[in-house]
């Protein structure tokens, strides 16, 4: 009913519902007397122009000459349009764009008062009709989907049997939430009184096999395949079908999923690693736009496929029973590998990934398989995972292996033979000992290795790999690099060679591999390194600035030691990080400073946008004595700063943190005041969301005297204070949160009152938990604002609730202290493994341990 929005689109994928709704719209309109002419035309996807201006002219009740050309008739409509005071029009299944010029629809606007709304599969379809408004029909939730499949099934005295109920609501679950699912699904059972037939329809459905249920094949999944037959070229077809291979339900890596597909010759090479992932995210779009695959984030680097639109498209790949392309296992808790009769030559793509197969026996006959994916959830890491010799032997046209997160120990020798193999990855093998030679496959472009702990040397052959795109050496436990053989990789885009935070070995970088090697790879865009010291990485940065290598750059992760050749050169050399005029992110971890700019110079710091420090046992500050800092930064988190005084020395500069949009302060146990009023005032004026974890000691949010005052925050949205025990105050005078719409107060005892001026209407989330007790006292600067927060408060024991907790984790904290027993090699293993367990209760209990 917005007069300032004329044409709307409606879509979601095939089944969701939109012509539904629409329906009640259109109906609903019909009884009112805002539009004087409302007309439904079901366009669907064999449009035609000169049949729908028959039907708009139905509904117009105006005569149309059938020998006239379609502009004549346009033209006839657009006049018998202009007579009507206004009119809403509803096309219905649109494919396509429709041109409302030439089927004769005048533009809708605010002049004219009009409406064109139409239902379609595809976003791509809102764009090119150049709507102004989008609404994504979504499937139901858990309890409509319950109450929708119990209406279609009929007798309540079946579906509430207690032998048939948790069966009927698995079925129900299955179905994804999709109405036409659903319906179809509760029909075909309608009055089924036998177990059998309901234990029997939940596992068609979880074997991707639903297509046997009754109506599925012919209703549900022939609608979803006109949306399959739309996407617009085979290459799109495939990727689509590609992305049934990973479980249902399953959350997917976008950037692995991308590498997939180039792999297997689904993107063309374009030059670079950068090039093809656009390319791939094209692809990627497209099917989201015809709503074949969701965003599960807003930063575009996971998706998912729903459950129904993943059985089309393992159904699409069995349609030639006798030649399957794809085996998808995935997920199924299998411990036993498929029967050596399922392994056919016809396989192009083969998924067994999360199961708990132990032993891959045989020589499958798969001469054409392309993919085979293998690896395991990274929480549940098997054990004693075994290859025979012989079982990649006939896998010659192997382009796709991945094994990560698998608990073998060795690689049969028939892994060298596996010559057209263009992606390998082992990430996180870490029972793995030895990999046979990698020198014949001169093909590979991603090579991942990171992880490999107990790996002593890396794979014979790597100077071989000329084609090598991305190579992830990181985190493993061998402690040299083969001399030169980085010169021997002039293609390297991506090379990762950190130890990482768990003190696994790796290779450290030094002067004379900068010199020599680092410094040869023209085309990096991503690298990791460890450097032994400041002036081994500064050299680096020198010498890349030097052949303008930086400004390719779109990121750079390193880590600089002062432990070098035994000696501590801490106190010897105090030279300042050299950081890359582009840095935008820094993280900093363990080191012994006060404040930033005994580390950095502060002009280096001014383009940072992100910045996370953490267990910095000696900071005090981030900056002081007035200096500018970070005047461009957008997040500031700051963790575990047991030392840590607050964000300025002394007066701040007027342009220091003037950015800053979020604050998030955790386990900084000695801070007692985080935001002097001054700073508030002149600098934090963007603050959008302050979130402060566990600090023990914290007695006031926004301190010093001038704050009795009234003080704003125009732009805060969110504020979470959990586990603050000593905090009394967020703010001594009255505080101004327009826009404040998300509260968090978990376990502040000691706070006597809420200074916010806020309208009420703002506040959409809240958690609020403490004693009765404390809720009753709390003050507030308008009575108005606790009547609207009371819904949101829940009262808890505290004790209570550090018993429930201590209760959850005790098994987990058993499973860890016995698998670290067999892994500690000396006392500081110990000691360290008990540090992060401290560490690791705190974050449960938000408790500090003095």
């Amino acid at each position: 009913m917005n007069l300032e929005v004329g044409k709307i689109g409606v879509y979601g994928m095939g089944g969701v519902g939109k012509t539904t709704i629409m329906t009640q719209v259109y109906n609903q309109l019909r009884t009112m007397d805002d539009f004087e002419i409302v007309i439904w035309v079901t366009v669907s996807s064999s449009f035609n122009e000169k049949e729908l201006q028959n039907r708009i002219a139905e509904g117009l009740d105006c005569q149309l000459s059938s020998s006239a050309d379609l502009m004549s008739r346009a033209q006839v409509l657009h006049e018998a349009f202009r007579r009507r005071r206004n009119f809403v029009i509803i096309l219905d299944d649109i494919w396509e764009r429709v041109s409302l010029q030439n089927v004769g629809i005048p533009e809708p606007d605010g002049s004219n008062r009009s409406k064109v709304v139409w239902t379609t599969r595809s976003m791509n379809v809102c764009n090119s009709m150049e709507s102004e408004k989008e609404i994504k029909v979504g499937g139901l939730t858990d309890e409509e989907a319950w109450s929708l499949f119990k209406e279609k099934v009929g007798a309540e005295d079946v579906i509430m049997s207690t032998e048939i109920l948790p069966i009927a609501k698995q079925v129900a679950k299955e179905c994804g939430g999709l109405p036409l699912a659903l319906i179809t699904v509760g029909r075909a059972l309608r009055k089924t009184y036998q177990p059998s037939v309901w234990r029997n329809a939940l596992q068609q459905l979880k074997t991707s096999r639903a297509d046997q249920i009754h109506g599925m094949g012919e209703e549900v999944f022939g609608s979803l395949k006109f949306s399959y037959n739309w996407l617009s070229s085979d290459k799109i077809h495939a990727c689509f079908l590609y992305c049934a291979l990973y479980p249902e339900d399953y959350i997917i890596l976008v950037d692995e999923l991308i590498e997939y597909w180039r792999a297997e010759g689904l993107i063309d090479e374009e030059g670079s690693i950068q090039t093809e992932k656009d390319k791939g995210h094209a692809y990627l779009q497209e099917l989201k736009d015809a709503c074949m695959i969701e965003n599960i984030e807003e930063n575009n680097k996971y998706v998912r496929m729903h459950d129904l639109i993943r059985d089309l498209a393992i159904n699409i790949t069995r349609d030639n029973p006798k030649q399957p392309l794809f085996m998808v296992k995935a997920g199924l808790g299998l411990m036993e590998l498929p029967k050596e009769e399922e392994w056919v030559e016809s396989l192009q793509r083969v998924s067994l990934m999360r199961n708990d197969i132990k032993a891959f026996r045989g020589q499958p006959n798969c001469p054409r398989l392309s993919t085979l994916l293998l690896h395991h959830k990274p929480s549940l890491i098997p054990s004693g995972i075994t290859f025979s010799d012989t079982f990649f032997k006939h896998m010659h046209g192997l382009k796709v292996l991945n094994l990560s997160n698998t608990g073998i120990k060795s690689l049969p020798d028939s892994i060298s033979l596996l010559v057209n193999l263009q992606t390998l990855i082992l990430t996180s093998c870490s029972e793995l000992e030895c990999l046979p030679s990698l020198a014949k496959l001169q093909k590979l472009r991603l090579l991942a290795l990171g992880g490999l702990e107990s790996l002593k040397e890396l794979p014979h052959g790597l100077e071989n790999l000329v084609k090598l795109r991305h190579l992830d050496i990181s985190n493993g436990g061998w402690g040299g690099f083969r001399s030169k053989a980085l010169l021997k990789m002039p293609c390297l885009e991506i090379l990762y060679m950190h130890k990482g935070l768990l003190g696994f070995g790796g290779y450290v970088v030094d002067n004379s591999t900068v010199d020599q090697e680092i410094i040869s790879l023209k085309k990096l865009t991503r690298f990791s390194a460890d450097f032994n010291d400041v002036l081994t990485f500064n050299s680096y940065i020198s010498r890349a600035n030097e052949f303008d290598l930086l400004k390719i750059f779109d990121r750079l992760l390193f880590t600089v030691s002062y432990i070098y050749d035994g000696h501590n050169v801490e106190n010897e050399s105090m030279d300042k990080v050299m950081l890359p005029s582009a840095t935008n992110y820094l993280e900093i971890a363990g080191r012994n400073f006060v404040q930033l700019s005994d580390f950095f110079g502060f002009d280096e710091l001014r383009r940072l946008i992100y910045c996370r420090i953490q267990k910095c046992k000696k900071m005090l500050w981030i900056g002081g004595d007035g200096e500018i800092v970070l005047p461009s930064l957008k997040r500031l988190h700051l963790t575990e700063l047991h030392s840590f005084k607050g964000l300025c020395k002394e007066k701040a500069h007027e342009k220091t943190f003037k950015n800053l949009t979020h604050l998030m302060i955790e386990y900084c146990h000695k801070l007692k005041y985080l935001i002097p009023i001054d700073l508030l005032v002149n600098n934090l004026q963007n603050l959008e969301m302050i979130s402060i974890v566990g600090c023990h000691e914290m007695e006031d949010i926004i301190s010093g005297e001038a704050s009795a005052d009234m003080t704003a925050l125009p732009k805060l949205k969110m504020l979470s204070l959990r586990c603050l025990p000593s905090l009394s105050s967020i703010c001594q005078g009255k505080l101004v949160c327009d826009l404040l719409s998300d509260i968090d107060l978990i376990h502040c005892p000691k706070l006597k009152r809420l200074p916010f001026l806020i309208s009420n209407k703002t506040i959409v989330s809240a958690k609020i938990t403490g004693s009765q007790e404390w809720w009753e006292a709390l003050a507030w600067e308008g009575p108005q604002l606790k009547e609207h927060l009371q819904p949101f408060f829940d009262e808890s024991d505290e004790m209570d609730e550090y018993a429930r907790r201590l209760r959850n984790i005790i098994p987990t904290m058993e499973q860890m202290f016995k698998i670290a027993r067999l892994n500690f090699q000396d006392e500081k293993d110990e000691k360290d493994f008990l540090s992060s367990s401290i560490f690791y209760l705190e974050r449960c209990f938000g408790i500090y341990s003095y």
